[in-house]
């Protein structure tokens, strides 16, 4: 009867291992693929705009946009999105000739948009924000 109780307890022991390590596993590849959806590219850039606020906050740790010429971003980015409207957070126009405007996807109901304003060609601030 002993030996019926240990080896339950070894299956018992076997199953709560493998479980464990299942559960690691499939815990590893979801971290793995929020880690690559949420990684920066160009070619992930170009080819999801409707995904770009996944890239974004990568795209700032990678690239500082500030003091970028406006062709180095225009090579990094493609060319920008939208004409330049007025947005919900700032509430201020944005002049088309000193300003790149880049889709970024749908943050609940609003449309989020990368705002980079330029002087003589350069960056000098971004902004995300909404319409």
């Amino acid at each position: 009867m002993a030996m019926n109780e240990r080896e339950k307890a070894e299956r018992q022991r076997i199953i709560i291992v493998r479980v464990f390590s299942v559960i690691a596993i499939v815990s590893l590849v979801f971290l793995g693929m929020v880690k690559y959806q949420h990684t920066f590219s160009e070619n992930k850039w170009a080819s999801n705009p409707d995904d770009r606020y996944k890239l974004v906050e990568n795209l700032f740790e990678k690239h500082n946009l500030i003091g970028m010429h406006e062709a180095d971003v225009i090579a990094l980015l493609g060319e920008e999105d939208s004409d330049k409207s007025s947005f919900k957070i700032s509430r201020k126009e944005f002049p088309p000739d000193t300003t790149l405007v880049y889709y970024l996807g749908v943050d609940f109901m609003d449309n989020q948009w990368l705002i980079i304003s330029l002087a003589d060609g350069i960056v000098y601030e971004y902004c995300i924000d909404v319409t």
